[in-house]
C-alpha cells in the first residue's frame, strides 16, 4: 500500500458537473447521461489494500468529540441544517456527518427476528443500524454518508441534507406534490436532496437510503454508501457518567459491505453491490487521505446489527488498513458550512 500525503487535491474534477448542477435546465434533464465527464480517468492504480482506520479532527487537527458533533444535532421541527463533510475513504470522497436528535437509527424490520411468536419489534427494542453512533443519554443518532449523489455524482452543496419540513425550493421548482392541504408531502426527519437532478435519500433509513418512491420521482436508483463510525469509548447506556461516551472521539472505519460501491465515481461503475470486489473498486486511484500524529486508539466500539450488542475490539479486528502487521492511524478534517469548522467543501484538507 502506499503511505497517504498531504496534498491538496487537484482542481475540482466535477466543475462540469457542478456547473450542470446551477441551472434550472439540469434540473429538468436530469435523464441525459453526464457519465462520461464524472468518472475520473486516474483511477486505476490501487492506493491501499483495505480500508483505512481514520481519526475525524477539526481545521485545527483537533480530534473531533461525539459532544462536538451533536451540537449541529437537528430535529424533525428543524428548518435548516449544518453541511458536516469529511474525505473518506480517499481524499477525493467527500462524506456527510449528519446527527439527527430524537431517532434511533436501527436495522430493518425484518433483520430482527422476535424470540417469541410474531409480533413486531418496537423501535425502542431494536438494534442501532451498524457502524452508527447512537447516544443514548441524549436520543441522538450520527450517522456518516457518502456525499456524491449516487445518480451523476454531484457533490456537496449541491447534494445536501435538508430536515423537518425545510423543503428546497428546487423540489418545489419541479412540482413535489403536496397533500391536498397545500403542505408538501416530506418525511419527518427530512432528506438528502440533490438539487441537480432531484434525487433523494432519506438518512434515518440508514445503508438503505434511497427514496425514490416518495412524491417527487428520484432519478438515482442506489443508496448512498454508508461510512462506518466508531469510538474510543463504549455507548452502553449503562456507563455511570455520559460525559465519558460524549467525550469519546469519533472513528472511520469502512463501509457498510451491503452497500458499498460508490457509483459514478469508480474504475467498474457496473461492479458489485458487496463482495471481494468492493474495496478494490472504492480505494483505486485517487489521493489517500493523511496520516494522523493522534494515538492509535487500543479498542473502538460500534453498534452490531443485534439487539443490545456492541461490538468492541483492536482495530485490527475490524479487517483496517495495516502496514507490516501494525494499524495505521489515518486522519480526515471536518468541514462546515458555517461555524467554527468553517471550510471549503471541495478543497478539504
Amino acid at each position: 500500500m502506499n503511505k497517504g500525503n498531504n496534498a491538496v487535491p487537484e482542481p475540482e474534477r466535477r466543475a462540469f458537473l457542478k456547473g450542470a448542477g446551477l441551472s434550472v435546465a439540469a434540473l429538468l434533464v436530469g435523464g441525459l447521461s453526464f457519465e462520461r465527464y464524472v468518472v475520473p480517468k486516474d483511477r486505476g492504480i490501487p492506493v491501499m489494500d483495505n480500508y483505512p482506520l481514520a481519526i475525524l479532527e477539526d481545521p485545527q487537527g483537533n480530534p473531533i468529540t461525539v459532544a462536538d458533533v451533536e451540537q449541529y444535532a437537528v430535529s424533525s421541527t428543524a428548518t435548516s441544517a449544518n453541511i458536516l463533510v469529511f474525505n473518506y475513504p480517499l481524499q477525493d470522497e467527500p462524506t456527510f456527518l449528519i446527527a439527527i436528535k430524537g431517532v434511533k437509527i436501527t436495522t430493518p424490520e425484518d433483520s430482527i427476528v422476535p424470540t417469541s411468536g410474531f409480533a413486531p419489534v418496537s423501535p425502542s427494542s431494536k438494534a442501532p443500524m451498524t457502524g452508527v453512533i447512537y447516544d443514548p443519554f441524549n436520543d441522538i443518532s450520527i450517522i456518516a454518508l457518502s456525499g456524491i449523489c449516487q445518480h451523476l455524482g454531484c457533490v456537496p452543496p449541491f447534494l445536501d441534507y435538508h430536515p423537518g419540513k425545510s423543503i428546497p425550493f428546487e423540489a418545489q421548482l419541479v412540482g413535489y406534490k403536496t397533500n391536498g392541504t397545500g403542505v408538501f408531502e416530506w418525511p419527518t426527519n427530512g432528506l438528502i436532496y440533490c438539487k441537480c437532478h432531484g434525487s433523494q435519500y432519506n438518512p434515518v433509513w440508514g445503508g438503505s437510503n434511497l427514496y425514490n418512491n416518495g412524491a417527487a420521482p428520484s432519478p438515482a436508483n442506489h443508496s448512498l454508501p454508508q461510512i462506518m463510525l466508531a469510538t474510543n469509548n463504549s455507548p452502553d447506556s449503562s456507563l455511570d457518567d455520559p460525559s465519558t461516551f460524549t467525550g469519546s472521539y469519533i472513528f472511520a472505519y469502512g463501509i457498510n459491505s451491503k452497500n458499498a460501491v460508490i457509483r459514478t465515481h469508480l474504475q467498474y461503475p457496473g461492479g458489485q453491490t458487496y463482495g471481494p470486489q468492493v474495496k478494490k473498486e472504492n480505494l483505486t486511484g485517487g489521493t489517500a487521505i493523511p496520516t494522523s500524529t493522534q494515538s492509535i486508539p487500543s479498542t473502538i466500539y460500534t453498534y452490531k446489527d443485534t439487539p443490545s450488542n456492541i461490538e468492541t475490539g483492536a482495530p485490527s479486528s475490524f479487517d483496517v488498513n495495516q502496514v507490516n502487521g501494525s494499524v495505521v492511524l489515518y486522519k480526515t478534517v471536518v468541514v462546515s458550512n458555517s461555524g467554527p469548522w468553517k471550510g471549503n467543501f471541495h478543497r478539504l484538507p
